[in-house]
C-alpha cells in the first residue's frame, strides 16, 4: 500500500505543479501589462508637458520682444493690419525676436498657418494701429496672443467680426478662432505685460462671462 500510494503521489505533483505554474505565470503577465500601461500613460504625460513647456518658452520669447518694442516705440504696441505682411506683429516683432523663435507649437505639427499663434486684433484701433499702454486696464489681465484653431490660417483674430465686437464675443465665438485645448484640456496665453500662461478651457470661459471683462479688450 505504501508503495501504491507512493506512486499515486508521485504522479499527481507534476500536474499539480504545473498548474501552479500556469497561475502564477497568467499573474505576471498581467501585472507586466498593467506596468505597461502605467508606463505609457506617464511617458505620454511627460511627452506633452514637454509640449506645452516649449510653446509657453515660444510665447516668452514674443512676451519679451513685445516689452522691447513697446519700449522703442512710445509705449505703443505693434499693428495688426490687412495691409500686408510688413504691418504684421510677426514682422514688427522680428528685430526682437530670437534666432531659435520657430512660432510653431509642436503640438498642432500640421497645422495650415504659417504660425500656430494668433494676435488679439483687438490691441489695434479701426485703422489697424497698435494701441498706447496707458488705455489698458489692467496688462497682466489682457490677452494678447493665443494658439490658433486648427481652421484659421491668419495670424491674428476676429472677434465676433469686428474689433469692438471683442467685447461681446461669447466662449462658443472664442472657441472657433482659438485652440482652446491644444495642451489637453488647456492652451497657452501670452498677457499685455509679457508673461504667459497655461490656463485651462474652464477658466477661459468664466474669464469671457466676466462683467466688464478686460480680458480680450484692454
Amino acid at each position: 500500500m505504501e508503495f501504491k500510494a507512493f506512486f499515486f503521489f508521485m504522479k499527481r505533483s507534476p500536474t499539480r505543479q504545473a498548474a501552479f505554474t500556469l497561475v502564477e505565470l497568467l499573474t505576471v503577465v498581467t501585472m507586466v501589462a498593467v506596468l505597461t500601461s502605467l508606463g505609457l500613460a506617464a511617458t505620454r504625460g511627460v511627452t506633452e508637458r514637454t509640449r506645452t513647456t516649449r510653446c509657453l518658452n515660444d510665447l516668452r520669447q514674443v512676451g519679451t520682444a513685445l516689452q522691447l518694442y513697446v519700449g522703442d516705440n512710445g509705449s505703443r504696441f505693434p499693428n495688426t493690419s490687412h495691409l500686408g505682411v510688413a504691418q504684421s506683429w510677426t514682422n514688427t516683432l522680428s528685430d526682437f525676436l530670437k534666432t531659435n523663435f520657430i512660432g510653431r507649437c509642436c503640438t498642432v505639427p500640421n497645422h495650415p498657418s504659417r504660425l500656430t499663434y494668433g494676435w488679439n486684433d483687438a490691441l489695434a484701433d479701426a485703422t489697424g494701429v497698435g494701441v498706447m499702454t496707458p488705455s489698458f486696464r489692467k496688462l497682466s489681465s489682457t490677452m494678447v496672443v493665443a494658439e490658433l484653431a486648427t481652421n484659421q490660417t491668419g495670424d491674428h483674430f476676429h472677434f465676433s467680426g469686428n474689433r469692438g465686437g471683442a467685447t461681446r464675443t461669447t466662449p462658443n465665438q472664442f472657441k472657433v478662432e482659438v485652440n482652446v485645448e491644444c495642451h489637453g484640456r488647456s492652451a497657452n496665453y501670452l498677457f499685455a505685460d509679457g508673461h504667459a500662461e497655461n490656463l485651462a478651457w474652464t477658466e477661459i470661459q468664466l474669464r469671457l462671462k466676466q462683467t466688464d471683462s478686460c480680458f480680450l479688450v484692454p
